[in-house]
């Protein structure tokens, strides 16, 4: 059993891709290990994956603001960091490292998505993406990469070190997404049948406007027949999606439920009748193995890592093209041989990602650095 630290001063109040994978990998770090997770006061009450092998580590609510949080993770952190750990992980080594790295470290990286969508970030943000983030990889023993596609990224436009990156996919929750236990849970008012789509109200990263384009663009029909159920809480420009919702004359069949509690979402996955995912770049996609876990087949953009993780389950689209997103949805929606054939795929694509094998690879890169330095020692 090691004594690992971890940062978790990123936590995103639990509405995030990263907070899903911080509570997900900690969780199962846990099951053999003692974690000391740093973490805000605030995020304590959102932080629901507990374990009696968990321990935080709480710091002041000051550092919510992204400045101040930056600077503290960089200089004074690693001071505070003392010897009684074996390593330290950072879950999420694209947006908080350190200047130096006071014990052997792991850190996972998750997406560049900000080289492929523009004005995703200001000039500043860019600024430290750009300059800081390589320099600081650099003190970092083991870098990983939730996918290939990432990895890819990372060797373009960081220039890491081939040999330093590993790529260790995702998982997801094997006992909450288990497609025969979703009876007990809130309905939503949702009456009708439904399309699905689970990530941040964002603007134009998720790309949630050529969804709704598309599906304006449905036959009468199928509106009437599926709703569009949107899922996640508001982000970066927002507004410009509920403001085109409002104005859209199929708004009635448009809802938002905002941020779902983690234990609610496989209710959601298992009454969809498709899940879509247009995101316009995605570093891993953890809803694509989530909706194939609960039987739902998945129609999404023709990008990133979604290919890496779809390809011959997923029917993908042009992420750009509205017309062939309503195309695709139309070819899934009309042919019920077609939904059977990808549910039983998806199935069997989402048995490959499992976090407690996420967990076990980081522990295995700890361990191996350790016999290396025994095996120094020796000769």
């Amino acid at each position: 059993m090691y004594k690992i630290f971890v940062s978790a001063l990123v936590f995103d109040q639990g509405k995030s891709g990263i907070s899903n994978y911080i509570e997900n990998c900690v969780f199962n770090l846990a099951l053999n290990n003692e974690i000391y997770l740093a973490i805000l006061k605030s995020d304590i009450k959102n932080y629901t994956r507990t374990h009696k092998n968990i321990h935080f580590i709480v710091y002041p609510d000051l550092l919510k603001h992204t400045a101040l949080n930056i600077l503290f993770h960089f200089i004074i952190l690693p001071f505070l960091i003392s010897n009684k750990y074996d390593f330290i992980f950072l879950p999420a080594a694209n947006r908080r490292l350190m200047i130096y790295y006071p014990l052997y470290t792991i850190a996972s990286f998750h997406d560049l998505s900000q080289f492929y969508i523009k004005k995703k970030y200001d000039c500043f943000r860019m600024f430290y993406i750009k300059h800081f983030i390589p320099l600081f990889l650099r003190g970092i023993d083991k870098i990983v990469a939730v996918s290939n596609n990432t990895k890819s990224d990372m060797l373009k436009y960081l220039k890491v070190k081939e040999e330093n990156i590993i790529v260790n996919p995702n998982g997801f929750d094997k006992k909450l997404y288990d497609k025969n236990k979703t009876t007990k849970t809130r309905k939503f008012n949702l009456t009708s049948k439904y399309i699905l789509y689970i990530s941040r109200i964002e603007h134009p990263g998720k790309n949630h406007i050529n969804l709704i384009k598309a599906y304006e663009n449905l036959p009468l029909e199928l509106k009437n027949t599926y709703d569009l159920v949107l899922v996640g809480s508001d982000c970066g420009n927002a507004n410009f999606i509920h403001e085109y919702v409002n104005k859209s004359k199929d708004k009635k069949h448009i809802k938002f439920l905002g941020f779902v509690k983690n234990e609610d979402m496989p209710f959601l996955f298992s009454r969809a009748k498709l899940f879509v995912f247009p995101s316009l770049y995605e570093g891993f996609g953890i809803p694509l193995i989530e909706a194939m876990a609960m039987n739902v087949p998945v129609a999404c953009a023709s990008n990133s890592s979604l290919i890496e993780i779809g390809k011959d389950v997923c029917f993908f689209f042009d992420e750009y093209d509205e017309i062939n997103i309503k195309n695709t949805i139309m070819m899934v929606l009309y042919n019920e041989k077609l939904q059977t054939q990808m549910k039983k795929a998806g199935l069997q694509r989402a048995k490959q990602y499992d976090w407690r094998c996420h967990a076990k690879k980081i522990i295995k890169l700890y361990e191996k650095n350790k016999f290396l330095q025994y095996s120094k020692t020796l000769s």
